[in-house]
């Protein structure tokens, strides 16, 4: 990594993942800042940087490779950015170690929901290294916490809260629990087992995303809404891609699953991951709220985001690139380590959404 005193060091790790490269294009536009694209695969990480509209290098760098703290220590970035999931398969932490060992400034875009709601396990460590450490700053929790805390201005006691994300492909913006996977979601105040692919219902976005078949699925935010919502009573997230073929078959895959059939199941699940249909390229997000109102009055209130013809990456990719901003310039503010729930605001969010495709409408429900 070649080093520009005048320019701040940001190392993304799988910067040429789909997250990791809108990532990158939206930072690599600013000129104070010094661009490494790096994984495993040195040839995509030499493209993707070849691509960015600022000066940016690449780097061979393996995730679990034995020496990383020794590797981040010689290349010194002043923020490392993990891209390189999927979280689920690193419950050791290992890249945020290797960072606190290096006193490395650390943010990754994890939706895994063990991994962004334990992360605050490390804050001891990362407060002796003397670095923030922030997880979770993509969709699902950095975007929908940001959300959630404007809508709380309106409705001050909230008591439902459901999620919907419908990405065009498992590309974009879907979550990291694999298909048939229990988890526990709160539902009329009781903690109730489901599982990812459970409950296929039709949901519907504005025009042009329209109605998508979604199913349960785990994120961090059914356990950080709970914390941070002491009158919540249900919360539910739900997710599925545009094409009904792969969401009702990963339903079918889900089902078998349970029923004690893994090997078909997953079988089927790994070929359905394979296949494309034609889509629009839309993609959507649909977070609702209900509870009483400043006026003690029953309301609800409904936010949406759409990303037009196939630019539904931003979505997720706008919200690490704000913290990215933060944690460069204001880091001893986040000493320790947190998840990025409700440390954006979604005005700054949608600042950095300004050149692209993507419109939001917000809506209040009289209930």
């Amino acid at each position: 990594m070649v080093k520009n005193n005048n320019r701040k060091r940001v190392l993304i790790l799988g910067g040429y993942s789909v997250l990791g490269t809108h990532i990158a294009k939206l930072l690599s536009a600013d000129p104070n800042l010094q661009l490494t694209i790096a994984g495993r695969d040195k040839l995509r990480a030499e493209f993707c940087a070849s691509k960015l509209p600022g000066p940016a290098e690449s780097l061979h760098l393996d995730w679990d490779a034995t020496d990383l703290p020794a590797q981040l220590k010689a290349l010194s970035p002043d923020l490392l950015i993990h891209c390189a999931g999927p979280f689920c398969s690193e419950p050791d932490y290992q890249v945020a170690r290797a960072c606190i060992e290096s006193r490395t400034p650390y943010l990754d875009i994890a939706n895994a929901r063990r991994f962004v709601c334990d992360f605050r396990r490390l804050s001891a460590e990362a407060n002796a290294a003397g670095i923030p450490m922030i997880s979770g700053a993509g969709l699902c929790p950095a975007l929908s916490s940001a959300v959630l805390k404007e809508i709380r201005r309106e409705l001050p006691l909230i008591h439902t809260v459901n999620i919907a994300v419908a990405p065009a492909n498992d590309n974009e913006l879907a979550p990291a629990a694999p298909i048939g996977e229990p988890f526990p979601q709160l539902q009329d105040g009781l903690w109730r087992e489901t599982f990812t692919g459970n409950r296929l219902r039709r949901i519907s976005l504005a025009h042009p995303v329209g109605k998508r078949w979604l199913f349960d699925a785990d994120v961090p935010d059914l356990e950080l809404c709970v914390q941070w919502i002491p009158a919540l009573r249900s919360v539910r997230f739900a997710t599925g891609v545009e094409s009904r073929i792969t969401q009702i078959g990963s339903t079918l895959c889900a089902h078998l699953m349970q029923m004690n059939f893994p090997t078909p199941g997953r079988s089927l699940s790994l070929n359905l991951a394979r296949y494309r249909a034609r889509t629009n390229g839309h993609s959507g997000i649909l977070i609702r709220a209900e509870g009483k109102d400043t006026r003690d009055a029953p309301a609800g209130i409904q936010w949406q985001m759409l990303g037009l013809n196939g630019q539904g990456p931003w979505m997720a990719a706008a919200p690490a690139a704000v913290m990215a901003r933060k944690l460069l310039h204001k880091g001893s503010e986040f000493i320790g380590a947190s998840a990025c729930w409700q440390l954006l605001d979604l005005e700054e969010i949608l600042a950095e959404l300004t050149p692209y495709p993507i419109v939001t409408a917000t809506e209040r429900l009289e209930l």
